[in-house]
């Protein structure tokens, strides 16, 4: 952030300069009513009374021209800031979204909403303003030490009612946003899964948990509330007692012959403008925090960001070399030790149980996710430090969950960016879904994706056009996580269909799947089991030897997970092959899961080929 504030720095000293004349012009009405009584009264002069009322009057219009600059300035200020932070923090939000370990943070845009509407708001005033009270007490210094010292009194006073607010409501007011916002998230799971809430009986349940977290916000909030409330009625009393105050010793002087009427009334003046800042800020107090808390939660993402710039590398061609990538979150192995190459243009299916790794691993391989140990490597390079704005144009991905963009069918196939008519046909062609898109209502001018006047789309259709976009451009790689899950026999067809087209066109394909018919089209086959390779090789070896195993053995109750010096628990029954696995203990034995060792391996499968090879 800190180059973001020397950018908005310049509108902060200008405000700052401008509320320094605005305050010193402040001061005109009360100079003003001690030239009256002190000087128009007692000599009944009317040249004097003319000078002085247009001179005041001059003020005025010139303090009314400042002011409006200085809001003027503190909104373009929040326009600079929206202009400056938004790009970032979204992308920060999204990088965050995909990242293994999420922070959770997903109102960053609204936070830059609420500094950016705090900068052009009165709120921010009052912190401009309260710097130049000493002016105002020092004046009334000036007309008497006595007078001084009681609206020093006063000012100290009010202050301390603006530690006690601070104290009082800060944290609640902050645990009632994070409640806040988790109660958003909710709210929009729940609103995406509404079929399923509603199919199954759970609004109920839905209804009962949003409602607890809605009764602590209003808790919290009315907590807060209620000692503000009360601390600033005290503030406004003590800020009218004090005018009294200064009124009572004023009148006292003046009977002493101390001060004249004129200074008594100025000086009544002078106190209430010296305390008006606090008193606003007092009760503005609540968005000041908003926005504090805003400016913290900005500055924690984009501390965060990666600020360097990747150096250019050549397009990619396809070759992927994975060696040794391993990945932990929480203690538990989600991979370890994988290890295998494909040259530009071969195809790989990922076959293995439920939770064995299979997306995980396509998401390293995407570089969605850092290996933690190991690299992937695409053309020699680190796909993880690749520049993902290039690196993107050559990626194809198609993930489990298929949901595709408000917008047309043309903008989704041109993952929304410039439509380019010809290579939206051919992706849509390679993807064998170019006929059914023709028989949409508008074909590729169709609306999808929840926008204003869109068409519902089955599962297998959204699949079929995410496919389509996974393949617009030139991608060199290209990952389907299960990508014939909700296809019919026609879609697989055209699914078959495509695969040939990329190993035609010389791309890198990794196929997810756990149905072996889509197995035929693949050069080779990666058998995953608890994150690691169970077998690796040509399709029909793997093939072959699986149709030898006999019914696996049942599985471990647990994943494996760190433990001692380094090492894992057993990730799954050692059978033959001894470079297959190395067990936990001290030594933390690892697996050698190059391709002409693995291909070796004799380990079980859970299931026999011909029955599905996975669960």
């Amino acid at each position: 952030m800190t180059k973001f504030i020397v950018k908005w720095l310049k509108y902060f000293v200008f405000a700052g300069i401008l509320s320094m004349f605005i305050n010193i012009l402040s001061l005109t009405f009360s100079v003003y009513m001690l030239a009256i009584y002190d000087r128009v009264l007692s000599s009944y002069s009317m040249p004097t009374l003319m000078t002085i009322t247009v001179a005041a009057v001059f003020a005025l219009l010139v303090d009314s021209v400042l002011i409006f600059l200085r809001s003027r300035l503190l909104v373009m200020a929040g326009v600079d800031i929206d202009n400056s932070l938004s790009e970032p923090v979204f992308k920060e939000m999204l990088k965050d979204s995909c990242s293994i370990q999420k922070s959770g943070y997903a109102a960053g845009l609204r936070d830059v909403n609420i500094l950016r509407n705090y900068l052009g708001g009165n709120a921010i005033f009052a912190l401009f303003d309260m710097p130049w009270m000493p002016i105002f007490l020092l004046f009334i210094y000036m007309v008497h030490p006595v007078m001084g010292m009681v609206a020093t009194g006063g000012v100290v006073m009010v202050f301390l009612l603006g530690i006690s607010q601070e104290l009082l409501t800060r944290k609640r007011l902050e645990m009632a946003n994070n409640i806040n916002n988790a109660a958003g998230s909710f709210t929009t799971l729940c609103l995406r899964n509404s079929e399923s809430v509603g199919a199954m009986g759970m609004i109920g349940g839905v209804n009962s948990r949003w409602k607890a977290l809605n009764n602590q916000i209003i808790t919290l909030q009315t907590k807060a509330s209620n000692a503000a409330g009360v601390l600033q009625a005290i503030s406004q009393s003590l800020r009218t007692g004090m005018q009294v105050i200064i009124y009572g010793v004023g009148a006292y002087l003046t009977l002493k012959g101390e001060c004249t009427p004129g200074v008594m009334i100025a000086s009544s003046i002078i106190m209430g403008r010296a305390l008006a800042p606090v008193d606003q800020a007092m009760s503005t107090w609540k968005q000041t925090l908003e926005a504090r808390s805003s400016y913290k939660r900005i500055n924690d993402l984009i501390k965060k960001a990666d600020t360097r710039t990747p150096m250019g590398l050549p397009d990619p061609i396809g070759k992927l070399d994975v060696e040794a990538a391993s990945l932990v979150f929480n203690g538990n192995y989600l991979l370890r030790n994988i290890t295998f190459s494909l040259e530009p243009g071969e195809s790989l299916g990922l076959i293995g149980p439920s939770a064995a790794g299979k997306t995980t691993l396509s998401r390293v391989l995407l570089g969605i996710w850092p290996s933690m140990g190991g690299k992937v490597r695409l053309d020699g390079s680190d796909v993880y430090t690749w520049d993902q704005e290039h690196l993107g144009k050559f990626i194809g991905y198609l993930p489990q969950d298929v949901e595709l963009f408000p917008g047309t069918v043309s903008q989704n196939i041109a993952r929304l960016g410039d439509v380019d008519p010809e290579a939206v046909i051919l992706a849509a062609k390679k993807a064998g879904v170019h006929d059914l898109i023709q028989h949409f209502p508008n074909g590729y001018d169709t609306m999808v994706g929840g926008a204003q006047g869109s068409i519902v789309l089955s599962g297998g259709q959204r699949q079929r056009v995410a496919l389509a976009r996974a393949l617009y451009g030139n991608p060199r790689l290209v990952v389907l996580d299960e990508p014939n899950s909700n296809l019919d026999e026609a879609g697989e067809k055209a699914l078959m269909q495509t695969i040939a087209i990329l190993k035609q066109e010389r791309v890198t394909t990794v196929i997810v799947t756990h149905k072996p018919s889509i197995l035929i089209s693949v050069d080779k086959v990666l058998v995953l089991q608890y994150g690691q390779v169970a077998r690796f090789g040509p399709r029909h070896e793997i093939i072959q030897i699986a149709g030898q195993q006999p019914p696996a053995a049942p599985a471990p109750s647990t994943p494996p997970v760190a433990a001692g010096g380094g090492g894992i628990a057993k990730p799954f029954p050692p059978t033959g092959g001894g470079n297959g696995a190395g067990n936990g203990g001290g030594n933390g034995g690892t697996q050698q899961a190059d391709s002409e060792n693995t291909k070796k391996t004799t380990i079980p499968l859970s299931g026999d080929i011909n029955k599905g090879l996975v669960n």
